[in-house]
């Protein structure tokens, strides 16, 4: 939500119209439908073949370099020593970075991000379950969506605009990034740990 926050200022300086600002909304929803159709088919063949770390990680992995694209360029074409045509080429190339990003981010949630969340609660017992989805579904969901609106509220009120706090979101989206993947980084060695234990247990009890 931050980073979509972000994007959509940047949209509305690009296209000031709402016309030309509804549109370019239109063809995100076309592409983020068309993206999750495919990648419905596709998931099923990373997570066998890729395994469940890769699945998980893609992501934040794309949506952190698309997303680094679009604050890089965002701000370079703020920069007063580029001439107008550089200004304006490098805002283009962070819109699409943007699009990018969202279209991915909306896509990938219901066809890679969701179904590796569940997976992690196979191994768990019924009391670790309920616990972890109240921890992931409740608490997580809401703290990270009013987290992104007082943070939204804070740099407005700091910053005077959207522009002007664009370096400030960049820094935390790179942050949550960079958080997302360790954590999924290390949920892949527990439960790989966990995996390699119940083997361990599974042939003991067989010799």
């Amino acid at each position: 939500r931050l980073f979509e926050f972000a994007w959509k200022g940047q949209l509305r300086l690009l296209y000031p119209t709402v016309q030309g600002y509804q549109s370019v909304l239109a063809d995100v929803a076309t592409y983020t439908g068309m993206l999750t159709l495919a990648s419905m088919v596709v998931s099923r063949l990373v997570f066998q073949y890729a395994g469940w770390g890769v699945a998980a990680s893609v992501s934040p992995a794309v949506m952190g370099v698309a997303g680094v694209i679009f604050f890089a360029t965002t701000l370079v074409a703020g920069m007063p020593m580029l001439s107008t045509e550089a200004a304006a080429t490098m805002a283009g190339v962070g819109a699409t970075a943007g699009v990018v990003t969202q279209v991915f981010a909306r896509a990938s949630k219901y066809s890679l991000f969701d179904p590796a969340k569940e997976m992690v609660y196979i191994e768990m017992d019924a009391d670790e379950k309920k616990q972890g989805k109240a921890a992931v579904d409740l608490v997580g969901s809401q703290i990270g969506k009013s987290g992104a609106s007082w943070i939204t509220q804070a740099f407005l009120l700091g910053c005077g605009s959207i522009a002007a706090a664009m370096p400030f979101t960049g820094i935390i989206f790179a942050a949550v990034i960079i958080t997302w993947l360790k954590a999924t980084f290390s949920l892949h060695r527990q439960m790989q740990e966990t995996e390699r234990i119940r083997l361990q247990q599974q042939q003991a009890a067989a010799a």
